[in-house]
């Protein structure tokens, strides 16, 4: 009996990762439908997933005329410059700038 209900809950976990894989998929088609780019995030990347969050959600998106390129875990290629990206504090998004890190948005201005 315990089997069968670690199944079922293995099943609703995993209809519920499909769910949110489908909206993500779906806003992307939008996205493309009306003209903005889509920056899929690599499925096991985190800093990659939450980089593409971020350009989704960045209001001036479709003044962006550069986009991030994924190379490795960490580092992009963002037009004619190698960057790298760490997380911290869950989300926060730094970008490597001479010896420190400043912000993403600091970064994209």
């Amino acid at each position: 009996m315990d089997e069968t209900a670690d199944e079922l809950d293995e099943r609703t976990r995993q209809l519920a990762n499909s769910k949110n894989r489908i909206g993500e998929l779906m806003r992307n088609i939008e996205n493309f439908i009306k003209g903005e780019s889509a920056y899929i995030g690599h499925k096991e990347d985190t800093i990659d997933k939450t980089l593409a969050t971020y350009i989704h959600q960045y209001p001036e998106r479709e003044k962006m005329k550069i986009m991030f390129l994924r190379e490795s875990e960490g580092v992009y290629q963002f037009g004619q410059k190698r960057v790298h990206l760490k997380l911290e504090k869950g989300n926060s998004i730094k970008v490597r700038v001479g010896g420190g890190y400043m912000m993403i948005d600091e970064f994209l201005e």
